[in-house]
């Protein structure tokens, strides 16, 4: 008797001492509430894949209990919660408590060029601080959208499971300001996203990646000897990155430097040969430079490597409208149009070439379509239309 009462004591204290033990088969599962990822107007679609990926991925453990969607956006509502753009964390640390989840997640993802990142924050409901922020990035764009999320998840896993370490001062971590630096991005405040990117390349200075989208982001702001600036820097720390080189000869052509555009161009064109925007401004800067023919040929290689890529319709159409080549222009204006049916431009300009052909019916068709797309470019189509 004494025996089985030992033995059944000890069980007892041994499943107390399982329970008590984080990590657990036995221990409470763990909730998490996940907002959905912002993404750029145009690519809503990504935000809503990567947060959906990143979700299925901790859902797929055990020990944590997501809370539903709709939940979270109801009490968003009820309590009048700011929950869309860029979301305060104290605001996520209230939803977090009204739901009853132990962590918050926020996230942001975009692309830059072929560069995709992908950010989250891993808030601390309790405290309402950030524990930790988690970025993922491909320089394959959205098709390796799917691994960066599941990496994402799986970073985001190991930190709240306690297999990785945790950080020191969260706010060391350049990672720590990306969410409101691509928040701000995606919202089209780019002079208020900029800080924040200018914050990370001081904790992280030979990071090339932050230093493209700081070049990026100069051009957006036009601030194009900044943009010539950080894309020199990207080009020193990411040197076989091609769009890298390609931001320097575009900062160059921007600034008027067209010989000093060549060869970054050239050398982008190395690391990837069917980079189109660097294909284009090679042509862009042989126009400028007066080499009508070579300029012709970049043209149309730009849309033979990539037919929907209407700036280069543009460009060959009017550079053969200059020179009186308006059979061609025609031709080239009218296949840019299958790929973009309501571009007010491409219609200016093919109606332009009618009127040099001596075909009025076809420039008059062209100002029809034109007055439901932009009533600016009808107007200076019918100028130049003969006086009846």
């Amino acid at each position: 008797m004494n025996g089985r009462r030992n033995i059944s004591a000890f069980s007892v204290l041994m499943l107390l001492t399982l329970l008590a033990l984080p990590g657990r088969a036995f221990a409470a599962s763990m909730i998490v509430a996940v907002q959905p990822f912002l993404a750029q107007g145009t690519s809503f679609h990504l935000g809503a894949t990567v947060g959906d990926i990143v979700s299925t991925s901790l859902a797929g453990n055990r020990d944590i209990t997501l809370v539903e969607r709709a939940r979270l956006t109801e009490v968003a509502r009820q309590q009048r919660l700011a929950m869309s753009g860029v979301v305060e964390t104290a605001t996520a640390a209230k939803a977090g408590k009204l739901v009853g989840a132990r962590y918050f997640i926020l996230g942001a993802v975009s692309r830059f060029g072929a560069l995709l990142v992908a950010t989250a924050r891993l808030v601390d409901v309790e405290s309402g601080r950030v524990l930790a922020s988690f970025e993922r990035t491909s320089k394959q764009g959205e098709d390796e959208t799917t691994l960066v999320s599941r990496n994402l998840a799986s970073d985001i896993l190991a930190f709240i499971s306690g297999d990785a370490p945790a950080p020191g001062d969260p706010t060391s971590d350049y990672k720590y300001y990306l969410y409101e630096a691509l928040g701000y991005y995606n919202l089209g405040e780019y002079r208020k996203s900029l800080p924040f990117w200018e914050k990370m390349t001081q904790l992280s200075p030979r990071n090339g990646l932050l230093r493209f989208i700081v070049a990026g982001l100069h051009f957006q702001t036009r601030r194009y000897s900044d943009a010539l600036l950080a894309a020199q820097q990207a080009v020193t720390w990411e040197p076989s990155f091609a769009e890298a080189h390609l931001l320097v000869g575009k900062a160059y052509f921007l600034l008027g430097d067209n010989h000093k555009a060549t060869p970054p161009l050239d050398k982008a064109l190395e690391l990837d040969p069917r980079l189109v925007e660097a294909i284009f401004l090679k042509g862009s800067a042989f126009k400028n430079r007066k080499r009508v023919e070579e300029a012709a040929d970049y043209f149309l290689e730009a849309i033979q490597i990539d037919k929907t890529y209407i700036p280069a319709y543009l460009a060959l159409g009017q550079l053969l409208l200059e020179n009186g080549a308006a059979d061609e222009a025609s031709g080239i204006l009218l296949s840019g149009l299958q790929q973009q049916p309501n571009n007010g431009n491409l219609r200016f300009l093919l109606g332009a070439a009618q009127i040099m052909r001596g075909n009025l019916q076809g420039a008059k068709e062209q100002l029809s379509a034109l007055k439901t797309i932009d009533a600016a470019l009808a107007k200076k189509l019918e100028d130049l239309l003969p006086k009846q």
